[in-house]
């Protein structure tokens, strides 16, 4: 369906701007803060962006950062990580990893430096947790060339998946015709397929951390962002969130490119969102499809310190019970996690750190940290995060079929 063109209001005529928010209920601009004002009532956020455009992803972060001052409580999944770098994601956030380690490890999309960085390096300066809400970019490429069976029971991918040859198929069918190698009608089923799988586990991983969060008595906002044709319509994405749980309220966001921001006017249909980022885009560098998704070949080079690559170490705790600073030092014990691991299993114990002078080894399993249950990483970085620099906790480990409390000095990580 071809939406009708509306005209903007003349706040939007006289301001020319790269981007202009547009609530669709009333083709009213509204500033981010205003904006956030609204969607922050929603249990999620969904941000469905055009990949690439500067514009949008400046409006977003804008957004994300209004929406988190009235939701302090706030948890952001993307569509850019995929599930099985969750714990490197995690590691990154809590400082117990170097960006040069994190980037090696997560392969972040392509474009990560300008476009996804700012999200991330926000979150952890709030410490907020990131979900890694994404199918293994492997495991898709396999459900595509060789049926969704093939992935199905991988712990990475949604335990439930569908593909119903609805609206969201003839739009996918509409997108897909453009890009070459999808011939035939088996082959074009099995590459939606593997979009839905995509939908279903990114619906899965948020829908899981609310149900989670629900049972620990809070009930955090979820902004999920992801590219816009994963959101549009409230399709792909946002109807699998509604379908495992259809309490939600759940908000979106879609993006549109114009040639002329001063005109006035955009094409998206009311029901594509609540709101649209509407972005100034001559014709001769229009936004491509969005399908199929950016992926680089190998993770960028990142960043290294003066005169070397950045390494991940611990200075000398600072006086008895100095607190943490939330953009200041980050409590650290000395350990290095199996980020493969499922529980908290330590990979590595620095020599003459806190862990290593406590007696904690490599092979054993953290089950409680501060008095505090941790059963993966997500817990345990939460748990981690809220200690005091300079002071002992109890650390409870399994060693083979024994169990071991020993006292741990918390110290400064430094990244």
């Amino acid at each position: 369906m071809r939406p009708l063109r509306t005209l903007f209001p003349l706040l939007l005529a006289a301001c020319a701007a790269p981007a202009t928010l547009v609530r669709t209920a009333d083709d009213r601009a509204r500033s981010p803060a205003d904006a956030a004002a609204e969607l922050a009532a929603a249990d999620v956020v969904v941000l469905g962006e055009q990949h690439g455009v500067a514009a949008v992803h400046r409006l977003h972060l804008e957004l994300l950062r209004h929406l988190h001052a009235r939701r302090p409580d706030l948890t952001i999944a993307m569509e850019m990580f995929d599930r099985d770098v969750q714990n490197h994601l995690l590691a990154y956030l809590a400082g117990l990893t170097a960006e040069a380690e994190f980037l090696a490890a997560a392969r972040p999309w392509r474009g990560y430096a300008t476009d996804y960085r700012p999200v991330v390096e926000f979150a952890k300066e709030q410490r907020l947790v990131v979900l890694a809400a994404n199918a293994p970019h492997a495991l898709a490429v396999s459900a595509s060339r060789q049926g969704v069976a093939s992935v199905l029971g991988d712990p990475h991918v949604a335990r439930q998946t569908e593909a119903p040859e609805d609206e969201y198929w003839d739009a996918f069918v509409d997108s897909m015709r453009a890009h070459v190698g999808v011939d035939g009608d088996a082959a074009m089923q099995r590459h939606y397929a593997a979009q839905c799988l995509k939908d279903d586990t990114m619906a899965e991983t948020v829908v899981d951390h609310l149900r989670a969060q629900l049972a620990r008595g809070r009930r955090p906002l979820v902004v999920l962002i992801v590219g816009q044709f994963h959101s549009d319509h409230r399709r792909g994405a946002v109807a699998r969130i509604v379908q495992r749980m259809p309490e939600l309220d759940v908000r979106t966001v879609s993006a549109e490119a114009v040639a002329d921001l001063d005109a006035g006017l955009y094409g998206a249909s009311r029901s594509v969102a609540d709101y649209v980022v509407v972005v100034e885009q001559p014709p001769a560098a229009a936004v491509p499809p969005p399908l199929p998704q950016p992926r680089p070949p190998a993770a960028p080079a990142a960043p290294t310190a003066p005169g070397g690559p950045a390494v991940a170490t611990e200075r000398q705790a600072p006086a008895a019970g100095a607190a943490t600073d939330p953009e200041g030092p980050r409590p650290g014990l000395g350990i290095r996690p199996d980020y493969n691991a499922p529980a908290v299993v330590v990979d590595s114990v620095r020599a003459g750190g806190p862990a290593d002078l406590a007696g904690i080894e490599p092979g054993d399993v953290i089950l409680e940290l501060a008095g505090r249950p941790v059963a993966d990483m997500e817990s345990y970085v939460a748990v981690l995060g809220g200690l005091r620099i300079g002071r002992k906790v109890p650390v409870r480990v399994r060693r083979g079929e024994a169990e071991v409390v020993l006292q741990v000095l918390v110290a400064e990580s430094l990244r």
